[in-house]
Order: C-alpha cells, then sequence, then structure tokens
C-alpha cells in the first residue's frame, strides 16, 4: 500500500484508518518509522482509499500534530505501508552516510545527489543525508537533509534514524560506523574500506583470484625498490590508501639510467638519475615518506589504443534480488603518454566494445566475457569477508598478451566517465543502490 500523510490538529497521538484494515479493530497499535515506535490510538473512518492505492494514486493516511512530531515525518513524501496485527510501519527510511564533514551537508552540495531519485516512485519514503557527528543517541535521532520530492529540494530537519544505510565516504569514525552496523542489524553497506595493501593481501588466499594480482609488496625500504626494478624494469608506487590517480610514482630502467614520473603534484614531473646512488638519494633526501604508506608493484604492460594504455571499470552492485550485478563497463584511456587512466587526470572514457575492437580487432569477444566472469568471482569472494559491501568499481587491465589484471576495487567509485559516455546506463548506476536498500526493508517487493 501508498500512502501520503494529512495531518490534523490535536494534542492526542492518533491514527485514524478504515475498519477493513484492522480485523479486530483495536483501540491502539505501535507506529513504526524507521528506527521510531510510537503507541498511537486508532480511530476509524470510512476512507478505504489505502486499499486500492499505488504510488501514482496513494491513499491517504491521516494522523495528528502531537503524533507527527513523535515520529518526525515529513508530510510531503509517498510511503510505503504495512499492516500487521500488531504494528503499522511507514516507510522506507533510508540513510546517506556522507561521513562527517558538515560542509557536505548544505543543500547545495546535495544537489549531485537529486538524479538517484528518478527511481522514487520504485523506493518511495524518505531518503535522507546525514553525519555521525549529528546523530543524538539518546533520542535516537540524526539531523540531516531530505529530498523533498515535491518542492524536489533538499531541506534540513530532524528525522529517525534509517532502518537502512547506504555509505557514500572514506572518513568517518570507524566506533560510529560499528556503532550503526549494530544499530540497524547489519543494514548499512559498504561498511568497509580496505586500503589497498590490505584487499592484495585478502585476494592472496584466494586461488581463484591470486593468479590475476601483479607482484605486489609494501614498500619498506630503498632495496624493494631496486630488487624490484632489476627484475621488471618498469614499476608502480602507490599510497595505500588514496584513489583517483593521486600520489602515484613510476620508475622505469632504461639500460642504466632510471625515469622517476612523479604524479603526486598537478603536473607531473619527470626526474632522470645516471645510477643507483642518485636514485637511492632521490628516496633518502625528501621522500622517505614512500617507506611510509606506500606499496610496490609490477607496473603492468597494459594494451594501448593508438599511443595510449587503457584499462577498464567495471561497477558491480547488488541488484534488489540481493546478488551482484554488472550495472556498467566502461574503458579508462590516458592521455597520450600518460600513465594514469583516471578521468580526473586527463582520461576518456569508451565501450568495452569500441575499446577491445580498437585494442584486439581479431578478438571474438571472449576478452568481454572474461572480464565480467572475473568481476563476479571478485565479489563473490568480498561477501566471504565480515563485512556488508553492495557496491564496488572494480579496474581491470589487459596487458599486450592478453592477459587480465586485478588492479584495484574501489568501495565508493565514482562514475563521471559513464555520465558522458552513456547517460542511461549512469542513472542505472544511480539508482541501484536505492532498490537494493529496499530490499533490505520490511516494504521489499
Amino acid at each position: 500500500m501508498w500512502a501520503k500523510i494529512e495531518v490534523i490538529s490535536s494534542d492526542r497521538e492518533i491514527i485514524y484508518l478504515t475498519s477493513s484494515l484492522l480485523i479486530d479493530c483495536k483501540q491502539s497499535i505501535n507506529i513504526i518509522f524507521g528506527r521510531k515506535s510510537v503507541n498511537a490510538s486508532v480511530e476509524y473512518t470510512d476512507d478505504s482509499s489505502l486499499e486500492e492505492s499505488s504510488f501514482e494514486n496513494p491513499g491517504k493516511i491521516v494522523i495528528t500534530e502531537k503524533l507527527k512530531k513523535k515520529l518526525l515525518i515529513p508530510e510531503t513524501q509517498v510511503y510505503r505501508v504495512k499492516i500487521s496485527t500488531s504494528s503499522i510501519a511507514i516507510g522506507p527510511v533510508i540513510g546517506l552516510l556522507l561521513g562527517n564533514d558538515t560542509k557536505r551537508y548544505n543543500p547545495n552540495h546535495m544537489k549531485k545527489y537529486s538524479d538517484r531519485f528518478g527511481i522514487y516512485n520504485k523506493v518511495g519514503g524518505l531518503i535522507y543525508a546525514f553525519s555521525p557527528k549529528s546523530i543524538n543517541w539518546q533520542n535516537q535521532t540524526a539531523y540531516g537533509l531530505y529530498y523533498n520530492i515535491v518542492a524536489k529540494s533538499w531541506e534540513y530537519g530532524y528525522f529517525p534514524l534509517p532502518e537502512v544505510i547506504y555509505r557514500r565516504d572514506f572518513h568517518s569514525n570507524p566506533k560510529d560506523i560499528e556503532k550503526l552496523i549494530e544499530f540497524t542489524g547489519g543494514k548499512l553497506f559498504n561498511s568497509y574500506r580496505f586500503s589497498k595493501y590490505e584487499l592484495y593481501n585478502f585476494f592472496r588466499l584466494n586461488s581463484e583470484v591470486n593468479k590475476y594480482l601483479p607482484p605486489t609488496e609494501l614498500l619498506l625500504k630503498f632495496e624493494q625498490v631496486k630488487a624490484f626494478i632489476d627484475c621488471y624494469n618498469k614499476v608502480i608506487l602507490k599510497p595505500i590508501d588514496l584513489s583517483r590517480g593521486r600520489g602515484i610514482c613510476i620508475i622505469e630502467k632504461i639500460d642504466l639510467i632510471y625515469k622517476l614520473t612523479d604524479y603526486r603534484a598537478k603536473n607531473p614531473k619527470v626526474s632522470v638519475f645516471n645510477d643507483d646512488e642518485s636514485l637511492e638519494d632521490f628516496f633518502a633526501m625528501k621522500n622517505n615518506n614512500f617507506f611510509e604508506n606506500y606499496l610496490i608493484q609490477k607496473c603492468l604492460s597494459l594494451a594501448k589504443i593508438g599511443n595510449s594504455i587503457f584499462d577498464i571499470r567495471i561497477v558491480m552492485q547488488k541488484q534488489k534480488n540481493k546478488v551482484w550485478g554488472c550495472t556498467g563497463i566502461e574503458c579508462r584511456v590516458a592521455s597520450i603518454d600518460s600513465h594514469l587512466t583516471n578521468i580526473s587526470k586527463g582520461g576518456y572514457a569508451l565501450s568495452l566494445d569500441d575499446a577491445l575492437c580498437q585494442a584486439f580487432p581479431e578478438d571474438d569477444k571472449s576478452l568481454a566475457q572474461q572480464v565480467t566472469e572475473l568481476s563476479q568471482k571478485l565479489c563473490l569472494y568480498m561477501d566471504a569477508s565480515t563485512e556488508h559491501f553492495a557496491e564496488f568499481g572494480i579496474d581491470i587491465g589487459i596487458d599486450s598478451d592478453k592477459k587480465l589484471w586485478f588492479i584495484e576495487a574501489n568501495v565508493f567509485p565514482s562514475f563521471k566517465g559513464f555520465k558522458t559516455m552513456d547517460w542511461q546506463i549512469y542513472l542505472a548506476i544511480r539508482y541501484t543502490p536505492f532498490l537494493y536498500a529496499l530490499s533490505l526493508t520490511e516494504f521489499r517487493a
């Protein structure tokens, strides 16, 4: 059933319903909204609009002003309603967790989330963004912004804590996350962000996956740099906890000379070292931080489109049936002579078919199948962890010999390439987490 809320003045907590909805005509019942539960008196009317309701033609639930204030329920939304012998649930109530930075929680910043509400007619209810800092644990409420579906704008308010939380941030306090996981009964998804090295070690334990991992070590001393370069000629240094190509360095040995391309600044800087000692001095003098939070990997000889390398971003998301599915694939092509394929670093997006056709014109489409199969394996193995995941941006490389390599898995991926490449795919990616969130509630189809 679907309903709009109508509020009437009264200093009592009353809900008005048609008697056919409650067979034994209870005098009072628990009203559940998010994690709030309020016992209210029931009074009966002849209005039977709920029984034949839909999103387009919602019924009406009349409640008193006092009950509305206790439930913290906005009148603007269209709600799903589920009635049992002991309670009336109104919802769903879904939270967007965007980190502790309160600057993010303003109507202007939240506009970029508005396109996700193209699927609202399949979800309904209250969807709001909140920070762990805004939670009142005693009252089980949070201050945040909800998307007013009538005004199509983000508005501030106090709301009951949500029954499901879609996490889209890196920087919340782990203790806050643990508390919210416990409070929602494990219905906070994207619960943890693995560092690159944690993820490498996790996948290394799986025999089906580890053959796709490039040689990798946690970087602790210069001798590792020297050993990796001697073995592979070209290596990549990656910060273990950054994304979007930030902080990366590439070192390549050409005869007896070392060429280092440093992407840590806005513009890449190229340095040349004529011997081992001068390369070691580079690390010893001003760059000891490489031996704190970096890993070192063999630099893959990625396949090229023209003179530009490319890799593949596969968006894997749990669907409304709670099963992993691929909702989008893009190939990210680096700018000429760049080692970085990230769109934010000057790369551009192509469809998988276009990229493989240009890079491997003789391929029989088996590579595309291998890519999706590997992505599925990675996600299923992630489910073996103790965390709750529902969204990954998986980066896979193909080398010039057509071998697949796992590069990275982002828990909070960006979708910029899809936005320009295929608007409908972009929207499908944006919608899917709300449909999955609905599947975790009692309002699931």
